[in-house]
């Protein structure tokens, strides 16, 4: 009789557990119907870390929290769904807007609209106390162009390690997606791709942010993932 006790207790706790990972098996399931993987050509993602629409109205807010993205620099609002991100001339320093994550490769996927903004960025941060600036994807109205960089603050350095003139339509809305796998990083902005590598992008990425650089630049539907290397054969 006390056989058939453990016995009945082990195949209660076998069920439990089986449905249990039936259950985070749907889940994730669930999370990737909703948001749908990026498609890219180095990376294959694993795990989204957020998905930001950016179609919830906020108040302008100039160091807070917006969506769970924390305005720094500058000053942020959403409105007429999606996020606008300007300058302050009394920052004297670009609006920023930066997303907290742990990720070693990493995807970004972004939509972006210059608007009368001089550039927006995509940049990233390393885990070095206080976040030492790792690399950044710029777009202006004549170019593209992707630099890594150190440091923070004045002791911040940058090389530009690839640069693409073309011309960039400040009214339309255009697709980004970055990829930075171990020492490549790979940017792709409508149907332009930029590609650089540096022993700089392997380092560990603590912190995304959204840069402007002037007024009125406008963004929705970022997403962040964690991801691994795409099998090639």
């Amino acid at each position: 009789q006390r056989i058939e006790r453990v016995g009945s207790c082990f195949d209660l706790k076998t069920i439990f557990n089986f449905n249990l990972l039936i259950a985070i098996l749907l889940q994730s399931t669930w999370l990737f119907a909703d948001n749908k993987a990026p498609v890219t050509t180095l990376l294959e993602p694993t795990k989204l870390i957020v998905s930001t629409p950016f179609n919830e109205p906020t108040s302008i807010v100039r160091k807070g929290k917006i969506n769970d993205w924390q305005a720094s620099i500058g000053e942020w609002q959403v409105k007429d769904g999606v996020l606008y991100g300007s300058e302050l001339a009394e920052d004297n320093h670009a609006s920023s807007c930066t997303y907290r994550i742990e990720a070693d490769n990493l995807i970004v996927t972004a939509e972006f609209r210059l608007g009368k903004a001089e550039h927006v960025a995509f940049g990233c941060r390393d885990s070095i106390e206080p976040f030492h600036h790792l690399g950044r994807t710029f777009i202006s109205r004549d170019a593209i162009w992707i630099q890594k960089m150190s440091g923070i603050a004045k002791t911040t350095k940058a090389t530009k390690l690839k640069e693409l003139k073309t011309p960039i339509n400040p009214d339309a809305w255009y697709d980004l997606t970055i990829e930075i796998r171990g020492n490549h990083y790979r940017a792709t902005v409508g149907e332009y791709v930029i590609e650089g590598d540096d022993e700089r992008f392997k380092d560990s990425k603590a912190l995304v942010a959204l840069i402007v650089k002037g007024q009125g630049a406008q963004f929705k539907n970022v997403t962040l993932w964690n991801a691994k290397p795409r099998v090639t054969r």
